[in-house]
């Protein structure tokens, strides 16, 4: 194959083209069914006539394309030699026809639609121009003009209307458009250099092929030599010597990388560590883990892994002689750099991160990895070999635990850290057999009548005198698998102290759930042994879990939040806006109530009174109760009650406080409108 540059575009203009055509019917029978779904699922009889018509052109539109996919696959793909521009033209043309078509309906039909109606097209629209992104992102000027045929006429038509709703979605479908062009610019570029990099290694791998070829021939004359010489010196003394020098290799060297291996590695550190404290001269020793590589061994096999490893092997080797790298484990990685100050040992491995971090090209696929890696000083931190590669591990942990991949260097705060986390570990096993946990109760209020709604149960622990902050033994809890038990402690002492409560006894008790008791096939049975101990009655008892949990296992999610709401127990969405959940997620598992995020509160004066808004929308719609945190002062109280919020959480009302504290805290609650209320 000439790897000319004519030809490798006439080549990636055909794979463009096959790609755009290779979904041709999937997208047509999506488009129809959407359509169709348009066109019947509401009864308007004002504008019946004009959708079916509408349906009646879509289909014949829907029709001819199908008819051209057709062709194409069985008349033109085939050939090798057929005009991909031409191809991805008469592709465009159809699909192009196809939005056209899509934006007529709400131009035809926007003043007799209602909310329910509008807000489908304009979901249904939207969903469409979202999901051509991947179908369409072999061409640029298709996929952009695509979605905005699509998006941008209802979306204007929606601001210039009078009526706050269709101004509302009118805006969020600019505003989604707007962003969709900038993640159809980022597809397309990426799936263009996936489909020219693809076409560079064909050409490549025929290049190869020649010369191996070639190479094969050398090397069978080149064997032949040998053979002969093989068979005058094939001397005892020879055949100790090369199994000697296996030997040697084995014990030394990592089959897979050839890189020395952990006992050789060690051994060769020992003396540069050495030489280093002779020299009076710094050495900086990298730990490499790289992120993402168990993934691809599930996923891809342990072939590819083997590939990807030795890619890696060769990136990392680009910065540092051989003879100072090593194979640690799996996927760990040993570098030592002599005469390097703590600065240079940060650049290097900023710049192996980097490396790694660009794509790697197995069988045609693209394989994506990242690395974290942690640095020791020597003789700074230790002249040992073994406590240094230690104090590098436990650095490239420490990030590991974190969000942050920049390369950090050991320090004794670090390992300080370590050794309190340790003992808040070890103190967090006993903290429920030694009655170190308790409970604060901070109350949720009406907005309504100012009336003790519910009361958020928050943990604390006093660990020998010193309170020890949820942010910081939570997350070890979860991590140990403590969370189970002590989630369980606290689900038993907020109901029992529920059903006690005399002066609030209509008034609920909020619970937080971690996702890995949620997750947990035991925590149904837990919750009936707590409200059966306590006889609080269920609908009583909130749930409240965080955003996050609908990237997990939504299935098994969807049957736990439906096992709870079986027994009538009500579930809160904690910190609503802040992660990854959707209208679909939240109409999908029916949640009773959303808890709008103290970020949100805080910035009402900017962005965040639209967004506050457009949750009371979106809860309004799913029947869902709403909930505003950390309300701090009055004017917040007044401007969210205005807005429409159903309760209230926050200082301003009071801190969280002790079961026995809440006895004193009872008197009734004035108006929140009202200036001279007594601020707990």
């Amino acid at each position: 194959m000439s790897n000319t540059s004519a030809e490798l575009r006439a080549l990636n203009s055909q794979d463009a083209a096959k790609l755009l055509y290779s979904n041709t019917i999937a997208g047509c029978s999506i488009t129809l069914a959407s359509s169709t779904v348009l066109a019947f699922g509401f009864s308007n009889p004002d504008i019946a006539g004009i959708k079916f018509f509408w349906w009646l052109v879509m289909l014949s539109i829907l029709t001819a394309r199908l008819l051209d996919g057709i062709y194409w696959q069985h008349k033109i793909r085939p050939r090798n030699d057929f005009d991909g521009d031409a191809a991805q033209r008469r592709f465009g043309v159809g699909c192009l026809a196809t939005a056209v078509i899509w934006a007529s309906l709400p131009l035809f039909t926007f003043n007799q639609v209602n909310l329910l109606e509008f807000s489908t097209m304009i979901i249904v629209l939207s969903s469409m121009a979202a999901g051509g992104q991947s179908v369409l992102a072999a061409n640029a000027r298709i996929s952009i003009s695509y979605a905005l045929i699509l998006l941008v006429p209802i979306s204007l038509l929606g601001v210039i209307s009078q009526e706050d709703y269709r101004v509302i979605l009118g805006g969020l479908g600019l505003a989604f458009s707007i962003g969709l062009v900038f993640t159809y610019h980022k597809a397309v570029k990426f799936t263009l250099d996936s489909i020219h990099i693809k076409n560079m290694n064909m050409a490549m791998s025929e290049q190869l092929r020649q010369e191996k070829r070639q190479l094969d021939e050398v090397n069978q004359e080149l064997n032949a030599a040998y053979d002969k010489l093989n068979a005058i010196n094939n001397t005892l003394e020879e055949q100790v010597s090369k199994r000697t020098e296996k030997i040697a290799q084995l014990s030394y060297l990592d089959p897979l990388t050839q890189l020395m291996n952990r006992k050789a590695f060690t051994q060769t550190l020992g003396k540069l560590t050495a030489r280093a404290a002779q020299s009076n001269s710094d050495l900086a020793l990298l730990f490499i883990d790289l992120d993402g590589f168990k993934k691809i061994n599930d996923t891809m096999g342990h072939q590819v892994g083997d590939s990807v490893l030795k890619e890696v092997t060769k990136r990392i080797g680009a910065f540092a002689d051989k003879n100072k790298l090593g194979r640690w484990n799996g996927d760990e990685f040993l570098v030592a750099l002599p005469y390097s100050d703590a600065q240079t040992a940060q650049a290097i491995a900023s710049a192996i991160i980097t490396s790694i971090s660009q794509a790697i090209i197995i069988n045609n696929n693209s394989v994506h990895l990242g690395a974290t890696i942690g640095i020791a000083m020597c003789p700074e931190h230790s002249a040992d070999a073994a406590e240094l590669i230690q104090f590098a591990d436990l650095v490239m942990c420490e990030q590991k635990n974190t969000s942050n991949r920049t390369p950090a260097i050991f320090s004794n705060e670090l390992q300080q850290k370590v050794v309190d986390s340790q003992s808040i570990l070890e103190g967090l096993q006993h903290a429920t057999e030694r009655r170190q946990l308790y409970l604060c109760y901070q109350p949720i209020i009406s907005a309504k009548d100012s009336t003790s709604w519910s009361f958020e149960a928050l943990l604390r622990w006093d660990f020998n005198g010193r309170l020890i902050g949820p942010d910081q033994f939570i997350p070890l809890a979860e991590k140990s698998g403590l969370i189970k038990e002590i989630g369980a402690w606290v689900l038993n002492r907020a109901c029992m102290d529920a059903s006690q409560w005399q002066y609030a006894h209509n008034a609920a008790v909020s619970v937080n759930v971690s996702i890995i008791q949620l997750m947990d096939d035991s925590f149904i049975r837990a919750l009936d042994n707590a409200l059966r101990s306590s006889g609080l009655d269920p609908e009583r008892l909130h749930l409240e879990i965080t955003e996050s949990i609908f990237v997990d296992n939504k299935i098994k999610i969807k049957q736990q939040l439906e096992a709870i709401q079986a027994r009538k127990i009500q579930v809160s969405i904690d910190d609503f806006g802040t992660g990854y959940s959707s209208l679909s997620q939240l109409q999908t598992l029916s949640v009773n109530q959303v808890k709008i995020d103290k970020s949100f509160i805080d910035n009402m004066d900017n962005n965040g009174e639209a967004i506050i808004r457009a949750t009371l929308f979106i809860a309004s719609e799913l029947n869902c109760k709403t909930v505003a945190e950390g309300v701090e002062s009055l004017a917040q109280a007044q401007a969210l009650t205005a807005m429409g919020v159903d309760y209230l959480q926050g200082f301003y009302f009071a801190k969280p406080m002790r079961n026995e504290q809440l006895i004193q805290w009872q008197n009734p609650i004035n108006d929140i409108t009202c200036e001279s209320l007594d601020v707990k």
